[in-house]
């Protein structure tokens, strides 16, 4: 694509060489958890989550992401490579905006279970949709690591709201915008590869995390994870880009959308640095359209009543046995292997748990 956007001149991540000298390749272990359908951790997982990160393009060709949902189970696995929801106008599916808009093609999901860091990323395309029913046909599941959560603190009690930061004109300095970004901790990002396939990840961390340059420019920091970065991967052939971001204990939700390079340059990376460290890259969109909107699945959902830690070992622990068979599965030299730690699920999701939490910590978060 033909780039037009304002972005100031900064250092740029133009190729998937470059991108990985800095940031490195995932290794087999994470690339075996990525399947072609819909096992039963996948299924566990639906079951239970009651919220979906959801990323679209509409009639015209533009980039969308929103939060569909409001009751866990809603969207009902029809068999392995199919997936189906209600897109009603209803407090329970507000999936109605995206039908109505067209939505066709590729799309993409992040399913959220309140208390538990992992989520599932579902990406395939539309098979079927009617005026009270969306069907998508499954090409790639993953189970997506705790970091995001972790470092968000998600499912945490509400927090303070943090000071505002004020914006020049353009579409960030919109009724209510600076502020959602000043208290949000949590997004899910849409991105499109070469092919148009669609991929939306999570991005998680402390309040404030997404910064404003200006008017129109914002910064969204790629912490340390995987190293999949199919976020980046994605902007190196399509750069249209758009976001869904939540504030903990409030039912709207930030709609951003735009165009956005990966950049390693250390004056924009060194901005987001936290204990001193920055991360490796970062993303910086040129928003073309930010609108904060009620949204009644997340309010439907009313996942912020509970408290206490940021995930829930009972729900973590099976979703680790389900996810060690998987592994087991997928690669019988693992199987001994896969079978130990689906038995003693319990004690290494604690163990798991822990080992992020340090890690969390060295990259200057307050890990709890």
């Amino acid at each position: 694509m033909t780039r037009t956007d304002p972005v100031p001149a900064i250092s740029r991540i133009t190729t998937l060489a470059g991108l990985e000298a800095i940031i490195g390749r995932p290794s087999p272990l994470v690339l075996m958890k990525e399947l072609t359908e819909l096992d039963d951790a996948c299924r566990r997982m639906l079951a239970l989550a009651p919220l979906a990160g959801f990323g679209y393009r509409d009639a015209g060709g533009r980039p969308r992401t929103t939060v569909i949902g409001g009751e866990p189970g809603f969207a009902v696995v029809e068999s392995p490579t199919r997936l189906a929801f209600a897109c009603e106008a209803a407090p329970s599916g507000p999936v109605a905006l995206a039908c109505e808009a067209g939505v066709s093609g590729a799309i993409s999901f992040v399913f959220l279970v309140p208390g538990v860091g992992e989520t599932l990323r579902v990406n395939g395309s539309v098979a079927e949709r009617s005026p009270g029913r969306l069907v998508v046909a499954v090409s790639q599941t993953y189970v997506h690591c705790a970091r995001a959560i972790l470092r968000s603190r998600l499912w945490d009690p509400v927090a303070p709201a943090a000071p505002v930061t004020a914006v020049g004109d353009g579409p960030l300095s919109g009724a209510g915008v600076s502020g959602f970004l000043a208290a949000t901790p949590f997004a899910v990002v849409s991105s499109w590869d070469a092919d148009g396939g669609a991929d939306t990840s999570p991005r998680g961390d402390p309040p404030g995390f997404v910064r404003v340059l200006d008017g129109h420019t914002l910064v969204i920091p790629d912490r340390r994870g995987n190293k999949r970065a199919d976020t980046s991967r994605n902007l190196l052939a399509d750069d249209r880009i758009s976001a869904a971001m939540l504030v903990p204990g409030r039912g709207e939700v930030l709609h951003v959308s735009g165009t956005a390079v990966v950049t390693d340059d250390p004056d924009l990376l060194g901005g987001s640095a936290l204990g001193g460290v920055a991360p490796r890259t970062a993303l910086v969109v040129t928003v073309e359209r930010a609108e904060v909107a009620h949204n009644p699945a997340v309010t439907a959902a009313n996942v912020w009543t509970r408290t206490g830690n940021s995930t829930d070992p009972t729900a973590g622990a099976e979703l680790m046995a389900l996810t060690a068979r998987q592994l087991g599965a997928k690669k019988p030299a693992l199987r001994w292997v896969a079978r130990g730690l689906a038995v003693f699920a319990r004690p290494m999701r604690r163990i798991m748990d822990a080992v992020y939490r340090r890690a969390l910590r060295k990259e200057g978060y307050d890990a709890r």
